[in-house]
């Protein structure tokens, strides 16, 4: 206990002396003179020294030199004093630092580094059990920042972040990696039907609506999931591979969630692949129009012509666009690829008969891009092709993220003479408000309902978006018309025009130009009593 107890007057004694070392460094030096001067009678001796040695005046020396060094050890003292202040700011700007390096500034949630530093502690301590990480990706979060600005995102990242924290059960850990992208560590005994529930209940919480100021925001979560015993991987590794599984949920956003399997790395190796290659393919010109005719079911005759993107891999051959075009909207590739590919089609349709149009698919990216009339107008002007030849399409299931701004940019093409058609009508949100306010020019209607026409159902659907749209003045093409016996029941109910294999897969440019020359088609309507013609063999392969 007396051992203790003077270990504790130690302690404190060197915390006082650390807090007023400066004070006792100033006057330890005048005690110590004293305690000389009343124990030696040191200045009594110097005093008489100096009385026998006048004339070296050493009083007035001794007096000068004490001055002096009075003043340079009040100097040095507040030097010491400043030195400490720098120390302690530094000390504090490496702590403030040491926070950002551990935390996000915008959530509060744990940073990259914390995570990966988690996720080699849950390592450490799964022993036998499991660990899961769950990558979470927000769906439709750049509309939200270009709608409410970058406040308004900022509300809704910290609204996720405080969501995923009530919605994580004790031992797991939650962080935000960039942007809108978030991670979960969760360390379960075994079976991946834990990792499952967690993403479940994470969707259903991201998924309440977000109050901002001047609106509801409403969006989703994409979920990467990688589970593996605690020594199976790196935490890069684990992080990963959630990533991967992440690309692969936005496939499938009825569930929003996937697992990471083995075929995932090959398949996202392959899709790194491509990107790197897909960067030098669109400045070496392998990106090459391919055309499918739209026809007049009523004539016959050829009206026009859709363009469809093809890439020609030295390597893979024909790639069709499934599998790049997301690929080229995720690497913000998708306007310098689109662009290429409507000069080269511009250029193409110049050798057509002057009354034929070219269809052009814009990417729902693109509708955030204000300056999108000025580029397309200046690709028409390049090429020589009226703008009222030209018929852009929209996709109708993601016209609606940000509707002002759709709409500013289609009434912009529609001024300058541009046409503008629905595609895939049937299969997303448009109403009769957004067909009145956007005012389109035509309506392609889904293959999905001309593909079953015979069913009762898709029958009456079909029939009602004819009478809707020939009430609103729209004229209608029918996709996805491989049979005669669809192409006339379609004619019969006033459909304008028709796609499809029935008529030609899609060509290259030169068979294009053949199609364009020809005498087109029968008539859809005697089409049933076997009178339509052959399609033509298409110039070179196509992916269709």
């Amino acid at each position: 206990m007396r051992e203790e107890r003077i270990g504790n007057f130690r302690r404190r004694l060197a915390e006082e002396f650390e807090r007023h070392r400066d004070e006792i460094l100033l006057v330890a030096p005048f005690m110590v003179a004293a305690v000389l001067g009343s124990v030696f009678d040191v200045f009594e001796r110097f005093a008489d020294f100096a009385e026998q040695h006048e004339k070296l005046e050493l009083d007035e020396l001794f007096t000068a030199m004490l001055g002096a060094g009075l003043a340079y050890f009040v100097l040095l003292i507040r030097q010491r004093r400043l030195l400490r202040q720098a120390l302690h700011s530094r000390n504090a700007a490496e702590a403030r630092a040491d926070d950002l390096i551990q935390y996000d500034t915008l959530t509060g949630l744990a940073s990259r580094t914390a995570l990966l530093e988690a996720i080699r502690r849950a390592q450490d301590e799964a022993n036998d059990g499991l660990l899961s990480v769950l990558l979470v990706d927000l769906d439709r979060f750049k509309p939200i920042n270009d709608s409410y600005g970058h406040q308004g995102g900022d509300h809704v990242l910290q609204a996720v972040a405080q969501r995923l924290l009530a919605a994580l059960p004790d031992g797991a850990t939650a962080g935000r990696i960039s942007g809108d992208e978030f991670a979960c560590i969760l360390p379960h005994p075994a079976g991946p039907e834990a990792a499952e529930a967690m993403a479940a209940r994470i969707r259903t919480a991201v998924a309440k609506p977000i109050q901002l100021r001047g609106g509801m925001a409403e969006i989703s979560a994409s979920i990467g999931i990688r589970t593996a015993p605690g020594d199976s991987c790196s935490a890069e590794q684990l992080l990963h591979s959630a990533g991967f599984a992440r690309y692969r949920a936005k496939r499938f956003p009825d569930r929003g969630w996937c697992h990471f399997e083995a075929e995932l790395d090959h398949e996202m190796r392959d899709r790194a692949q491509l990107e790197i290659d897909m960067r030098a393919g669109i400045h070496r010109g392998e990106f090459v129009p391919y055309f499918q005719p739209i026809v007049d079911l009523q004539t016959g005759a050829i009206a026009g012509f859709e363009c469809l993107a093809r890439w020609q891999h030295p390597r893979r051959g024909l790639i069709g666009p499934n599998d790049f075009i997301p690929i080229a909207e995720e690497a913000g590739m998708i306007q310098e690829l689109a662009f290429a590919l409507l000069d080269r089609a511009c250029r193409v349709a110049r050798r057509w008969p002057p009354h034929m149009t070219l269809s052009f698919n814009i990417s729902p990216l693109q509708l955030n891009d204000r300056w999108l009339p000025q580029r397309v107008l200046r690709h028409l002007c390049s090429t020589g092709i009226a703008p009222a030849r030209l018929i852009i399409e929209v996709t109708e299931s993601r016209l609606f993220g940000d509707l002002p701004t759709a709409k500013t940019i289609l009434e912009s093409l529609k001024n300058a003479g541009v046409q503008i058609a629905l595609d895939d009508f049937g299969t997303g949100y448009a109403s009769l408000k957004h067909l009145r306010e956007l005012r389109f020019d035509r309506v392609k209607i889904d293959r999905s309902f001309i593909g079953n026409l015979d069913e009762a159902e898709n029958g009456e659907i079909v029939r009602a978006i004819f009478r809707l749209c020939r009430g609103l003045g729209l004229p209608t093409t029918a996709e996805g018309i491989e049979k005669a016996e669809t192409a006339a029941p379609l004619a019969a109910l006033g459909c304008d025009y028709g796609q499809g294999y029935l008529y030609s897969r899609p060509v290259d440019a030169e068979g294009a130009l053949q199609l364009a020359h020809s005498s087109g088609f029968a008539p859809a309507a005697s089409a049933v009593a076997g009178e339509i013609r052959p399609p033509l063999r298409e110039a070179g392969s196509a992916v269709a």
